[in-house]
């Protein structure tokens, strides 16, 4: 059994070597120039790209809402159906847009992946709702897998837990 002044300077040492980890993993952030768009209105999309040389992005739009465009090259575009595909090469910043429905809501979600610097990760998910009204079919949202991976503060609530756990343990 550890003894308490141990166990708490164990516990700050996990912190401090997590936090900046979970916190470092986030290489692209997604911003929506409106989360509310008019039924057929064309929205912008712009990742904003930290730290990555070469890799790649790629987006799910959701049911009904379709890719309209694009400020790379169409050489380092891919398109297939609700998933957009994009090339990263030292690039900072990617805008697109989105044509919404008539009507619908849903999740824009995407994954990326650095090559050179061998990691990956989630873009946190971005809420679109035509008129801002929600249909049954967003209930379902996106992948809850791909939601957790975009936050740090799982990792910090796991580590924390387990900590807690062994440290009653021992008490027993």
């Amino acid at each position: 059994m550890i003894p308490l002044p141990a166990n708490r300077l164990l516990c700050i040492a996990l912190l401090i070597m997590v936090v900046p980890v979970a916190a470092s993993g986030t290489a692209v952030t997604r911003a929506l120039s409106t989360a509310e768009p008019g039924a057929g209105e064309t929205f912008t999309v712009s990742l904003s790209i930290e730290g990555m040389a070469l890799g790649g992005v790629v987006e799910t739009l959701p049911a009904g809402y379709a890719f309209a465009g694009t400020d790379l090259p169409d050489d380092r575009v891919l398109v297939r159906e609700q998933k957009i595909a994009f090339a990263v090469m030292n690039d900072t910043r990617i805008t697109y847009s989105v044509r919404a429905p008539a009507s619908g809501s849903g999740d824009i979600t995407g994954r990326w992946e650095d090559f050179i610097g061998g990691t990956d990760g989630a873009v946190a998910a971005s809420h679109v709702a035509v008129d801002g009204i929600e249909t049954a079919a967003a209930s379902g949202g996106a992948d809850p897998a791909v939601r957790e991976a975009g936050s740090p503060f799982a990792v910090l609530a796991a580590v924390a837990g387990i900590l807690l756990a062994a440290y009653r343990g021992g008490r027993r």
